[in-house]
């Protein structure tokens, strides 16, 4: 994974798959992601900010569930200066802004990623725990997030749940980075973020 920061937001970028769900598995946490990471002064600045520029509503590219094609992908992207969190580019590779974090939230969120859509085995499992995942649901999930914040509901649960749940599969199945982890899960036990400490 390559990481690159500025003092707007930090980019992570990592490879994409043959079948596309290392980029749909981020789209579906993504309002679990930014929600949890949130570090702006007023809640979910950084977002509501991108997605006043973005080319489409709630910052989201609005066919990545719906028979995704990535010809009409690239083709929605042409000529346009991208603005979106979420952004698969020419070479194939997932970049993925959000707002400048503290390293061991970053170190956590990395972790995240690595294990939940990175490896193969939790990929497979979490690729069909949301087969039925809808575009609507995520632009719902992040109205929510930016309503509510860490305690917006997203599909059946609260995101701070989601949360709490995504870090005990990690401890339960990537006990070795159980370490990295535990930044963002004592936050979110707590029902903070990092912009609240």
């Amino acid at each position: 994974m390559n990481i690159e920061k500025n003092k707007d937001y930090t980019k992570l970028i990592f490879t994409n798959d043959e079948e596309n769900n290392n980029l749909k598995l981020l789209v579906i946490l993504s309002p679990i992601f930014i929600a949890s990471f949130d570090s702006g002064k007023n809640e979910l600045e950084y977002l509501g900010k991108t997605i006043e520029k973005s080319k489409f509503p709630y910052g989201l590219y609005p066919h990545f569930f719906a028979n995704f094609d990535i010809e009409e992908y690239k083709k929605a992207y042409k000529n346009y200066q991208v603005e979106e969190d979420i952004y698969l580019n020419e070479q194939n590779n997932i970049e993925f802004r959000i707002n400048p974090i503290d390293q061991k939230y970053l170190d956590s969120l990395i972790v995240l990623i690595e294990t939940l859509i990175l490896d193969k085995k939790s990929n497979e499992h979490f690729t069909k725990y949301f087969a039925q995942m809808r575009d609507d649901i995520v632009k719902n999930g992040r109205r929510s997030i930016l309503a509510n914040g860490i305690q917006g509901f997203y599909l059946s649960k609260y995101v701070v749940v989601w949360m709490l749940d995504l870090c005990q599969y990690v401890i339960d199945n990537h006990p070795a980075k159980k370490d990295d982890i535990m930044a963002i899960y004592e936050l979110a036990n707590t029902l903070k973020t990092p912009s609240s400490i």
